[in-house]
């Protein structure tokens, strides 16, 4: 069995076509039997031609939503070859603490880079994908160097979501301190290197190796 995956496992495709992909789907469709009917008939009415039109602009829509929200999976950030180590990292329970809250199920297994990386507040899912869509250019492009390093601070409003109301993380008596808290909240402090294990080993920092 494999000790990261579900216990629980239904048949392939138990839960179906996610519904955007399906509206993808339907009007790449609609699109399509219009345009071929219009060949075939030489010439397509004007009302036509416009739905011709707008089907496949909402398709392309809907379809770069579905590849968004496909992006936000695990499996999506491993597959360049740079993110292997990580993945590889976050899957072994090494001890980091990325690794330990996937572990444990501190986070949504599919989505769990995801959820880590967005940030908070109603703009935070929004600056992940826009940095996504960067990764994939640098990837793409050569364009980063190793090893490996954060763009920017740690939103610790990422972790402070989860953990600021939990009983154990409140009973714990270095939370309690209000200087702490202010070298927190001020960014003049991590969470990780001083008191918790870094998010992930300098090990799985270096990259993956050449594409193959």
């Amino acid at each position: 069995m494999n000790p990261t995956g579900p216990v629980f496992a239904g048949p392939p495709a138990a839960h179906g076509i996610h519904w955007v992909a399906v509206l993808a789907l339907l009007g790449g469709a609609a699109a399509a039997v219009l345009l071929v009917w219009g060949l075939v008939r030489g010439r397509l009415p004007a009302s036509y031609g416009a739905a011709a039109v707008l089907l496949t602009v909402a398709a392309y829509g809907f379809a770069s939503l579905h590849m968004l929200e496909g992006s936000k999976q695990v499996a999506f950030c491993g597959s360049c070859h740079v993110m292997t180590p990580i993945l590889r990292s976050l899957q072994s329970n090494d001890g980091s603490l990325a690794s330990t809250h996937y572990a444990r199920g501190l986070v949504p297994h599919d989505d769990a880079c995801f959820t880590c990386h967005s940030g908070y507040g109603i703009w935070g899912g929004v600056d992940a994908k826009m940095a996504g869509v960067m990764h994939m250019v640098r990837t793409a492009t050569g364009w980063y160097t190793l090893p490996l390093t954060l763009n920017g601070t740690f939103d610790i409003d990422s972790c402070l979501n989860c953990h600021a109301y939990a009983t154990t993380f409140r009973a714990v008596e270095a939370h309690q301190d209000p200087d702490l808290q202010k070298q927190l909240l001020s960014r003049q402090l991590s969470c990780t290197g001083a008191c918790h294990p870094s998010a992930h080993p300098d090990s799985a920092l270096g990259g993956g190796g050449p594409a193959s």
